[in-house]
């Protein structure tokens, strides 16, 4: 229940800081109860292991840890303060008056959720896209031969589909390619009869509102009569194949003429697939130059780009527009707030911030990319929130990320799947991608990806939606910042290393780093993932063994020599990395206790695991 709430809460923005901090401590519960409950499995891991390989002794220490008496105490314990904490969160919602916690919905929100577009351009000049408005052209025009060809048009927020759209149909309507040019702007509501209503509405403006679709079909029928028609049906978000279905068997059925086209934008593959008449009518819009993006903004600074701009002036206005990386919105916005800044100083702060802080109060692009965000499962929002973590320009490894998934206990199975997590993180994994959340970045020589980014702006947007969870702290002291902080990523080059508030690392789940923070491991009691590869490390301490929610371990890169024995402790451990570990020799006598190891990954054959055929779980031995 707790989750669900959570989860609901998330679909909106909460105003009112009284919910926020409410809605903090509830989910500073929650975390500790899935701690607390992470903590009896590892203890029933730990019972069947030693009873296994015949470890579990008859007489134990009566305060020893693994003392199930002991145990059983704390756990209880933990338990009670638990409840306790939910007893007062719930009494504090009902004097508060908390009634529908965090669905507080704003003007500005239900504008961008409902916008809507038309066919006709702005003033504005559109560069860069003369070969898309081309190759669209051709597209909607080589299957004149067929009653109804469907184009879709798919790239990310911001990216100018709609501007695309706006160009094809001027050009279409300049050189008369279709007798009839008809606009609905789809957005998030996708009803049939809506559709087909606002069609008809623009073929005859004194019909008044009809709610028959049979009365509407009729009616548009008889306006497209002997007409051939291009539709433009901008921002899709529908994914259900049968309200397609059904619009488009409709559509089929008004117009006896050959070669009418539709084209279709959107953000979604899925959309796209569910759409097209083939994946060769999928037109994937492609980012604009720096150049391009530079002309948008020149023209909004300086009034159509009339005035002559000093050289160094110029020199600082490129290097913005490469911060942009091609995205046109992003350029527009960015030269409408350079317009009223045109002092040298105030363009170099905004060329040395970030994305949004060079924007100043203009939140446009963030709401409009946010509403990708807004339009995905529960699911794909906690993976996608999660890759905040990695820092910008970073080159994703899909299998890496998907074991960083399973970590963080994104992929369990729900509802009796069958499954497995790998299964259930790639297709998490597609998904984002068809949504325009990731970029193909590398290939091999087999034509196979192998490396995935993030746009910049997509990445603030991640930033954005984990609320604070995720730091990625480059120089500084981690003080206060750490105070709602679970996931760290310590890219920094300061000797020594930053010192972590002991409160701070207890709340951490994923700490990356160049440091070695093991000193005190059981400081880092909720710690999952634990990213050390390169780090200037030359040996693991026995204590690692106290991690017992470690899911992730990688120490690639580094000079360690030997793995301690403790090491065979985690039994939660599913991924362990050890590559290019030169100096490291023969492993731990025990790993096939390790009962939950799926993925090793190694570099040389000495470092092959003993009767690694007893590790039952493994899926990868790399």
């Amino acid at each position: 229940m707790i989750q669900a709430r959570l989860r609901d809460a998330g679909t909106h923005p909460v105003t009112e800081v009284s919910v926020g901090l409410w809605l903090k401590e509830l989910e500073d519960v929650a975390y500790e109860a899935q701690h607390v409950l992470d903590e009896f499995a590892y203890e029933k891991l730990r019972h069947q292991v030693e009873i296994k390989s015949q470890f579990n002794k008859r007489v134990r220490k009566i305060f020893s840890f693994s003392n199930p008496v002991v145990f059983n105490l704390k756990l209880a314990r933990k338990i009670k303060n638990i409840t306790m904490s939910l007893d007062k969160i719930k009494n504090d919602a009902v004097l508060f008056g908390f009634q529908r916690v965090g669905t507080v919905e704003t003007a500005e929100d239900r504008e961008f959720l409902n916008r809507v577009t038309c066919s006709f351009l702005d003033n504005s000049q559109v560069v860069g896209r003369e070969d898309d408005v081309s190759k669209i052209l051709s597209l909607i025009s080589c299957s004149t031969g067929q009653l109804l060809t469907v184009v879709s048009v798919v790239g990310m927020a911001g990216i100018g589909k709609t501007t695309l759209a706006k160009l094809v149909c001027k050009e279409v309507e300049e050189r008369k390619l279709f007798d009839v040019k008809l606009w609905v702007c789809v957005s998030d509501y996708f009803d049939m009869r809506r559709i087909l209503g606002e069609m008809l509405e623009i073929l005859d403006t004194s019909i008044g509102l009809i709610n028959n679709i049979d009365a509407i079909l009729i009616r548009l029928e008889k306006k497209l009569e002997g007409k051939r028609f291009l539709l433009i049906l901008d921002d899709v978000w529908n994914e259900d194949f049968e309200k397609w279905d059904s619009l488009k068997c409709c559509l089929e059925k008004i117009s006896k003429k050959n070669g009418n086209a539709i084209i279709v934008t959107t953000r979604s593959e899925n959309v796209a697939s569910s759409m097209e008449t083939s994946y060769g009518h999928r037109y994937k819009l492609q980012k604009l130059s720096n150049d391009h993006c530079w002309h948008i903004i020149k023209e909004r600074v300086f009034d159509n780009g009339a005035a002559t701009i000093p050289l160094d002036l110029e020199a600082i206005g490129k290097d913005i527009a490469k911060k942009c990386q091609g995205v046109p919105l992003a350029a527009k916005v960015l030269g409408g707030t350079m317009h009223f800044r045109r002092e040298k100083e105030e363009w170099l702060s905004i060329k040395n911030s970030g994305a949004w802080d060079g924007l100043g109060c203009d939140d446009r692009i963030l709401c409009i990319l946010k509403l990708s965000f807004d339009h995905l499962p529960s699911y794909l929002k906690q993976c996608f929130a999660y890759c905040s973590i990695f820092p910008k320009d970073f080159n994703i490894d899909k299998e890496q990320l998907i074991q960083l998934w399973m970590a963080e206990g994104f992929l369990g199975p729900g509802g009796g799947s069958a499954k497995e997590m790998e299964d259930i993180g790639n297709e998490n994994f597609n998904n984002l991608l068809a949504n325009s959340f990731f970029q193909e970045e590398k290939t091999n020589e087999f034509q196979n990806i192998t490396s995935y980014k993030m746009h910049d702006l997509v990445h603030d947007l991640a930033l954005y939606v984990s609320k604070s969870e995720t730091l990625i702290l480059k120089n500084g002291p981690v003080l206060e910042v750490m105070s709602s902080v679970r996931h760290l990523n310590l890219i920094c080059d300061e000797v020594p290393a930053p010192r972590i508030p002991r409160d701070s690392a207890r709340k951490l789940r994923s700490l990356f780093s160049k440091f070695d923070f093991l000193y005190k491991p059981w400081s880092f009691r909720s710690l999952r993932t634990l990213k050390l590869d390169g780090a200037s490390l030359k040996e693991l301490p026995a204590s690692i063994g106290k991690l017992k929610h470690l899911r992730y371990l990688d120490i690639s890169w580094t000079a360690i020599r030997v793995l301690p024995e403790s090491i065979t402790k985690l039994y939660n451990l599913q991924t362990l990395r050890f590559m290019n570990c030169e100096l490291l020799g023969k492993l731990p006598s025990q790993m096939r206790n390790m009962v939950n190891l799926r993925h090793i990954y190694f570099s040389y054959p000495r470092q092959m695991p003993d009767k690694v055929g007893c590790l039952t779980s493994r899926h990868y031995l790399l």
